[in-house]
């Protein structure tokens, strides 16, 4: 079985898709009311965009469209560091005309452990 890995995006490509498609976090506390907002920009490749996140501007309108499971790379087991490039990198082809934004959640290891396991929820307007 082929191990699988987090697929490679041109800086062309990312910086095409970071026009359209960005990253959003849950403001409310409260799991069963999401607030979504939109945050800062951080660099796609180099940061974690889900390290202190700061909130801009109120998500508005968005609709959950679909759930993925993405894979991150890390430095040490303990950091989860989703970039992203590496969401970007990860949204199905068929999804990417849909997708305006994508939130990010922490789901463990992959089976190889080679990489953190998220859940990133793809949202449409």
């Amino acid at each position: 079985m082929a191990k699988k890995k987090i697929p490679e995006i041109s800086n062309k490509r990312l910086e095409e898709l970071c026009k359209r498609i960005k990253p959003v976090v849950d403001n409310s506390r409260r799991h069963d009311d999401p607030e979504l907002w939109y945050i800062r920009k951080v660099d796609p490749r180099h940061v974690a965009f889900t390290w202190s996140p700061k909130p801009t501007k109120k998500a508005e309108g968005l609709k959950k469209y679909k759930e993925i499971m993405t894979l991150h790379s890390y430095g040490a087991p303990v950091y989860f560091k989703p970039s992203i490039a590496e969401v970007l990198a990860q949204i199905p082809k068929n999804d990417l005309d849909k997708v305006v934004a994508f939130e990010t959640k922490h789901l463990g290891f992959s089976e190889d452990n080679e990489y953190h396991a998220a859940r990133t929820i793809l949202y449409t307007k």
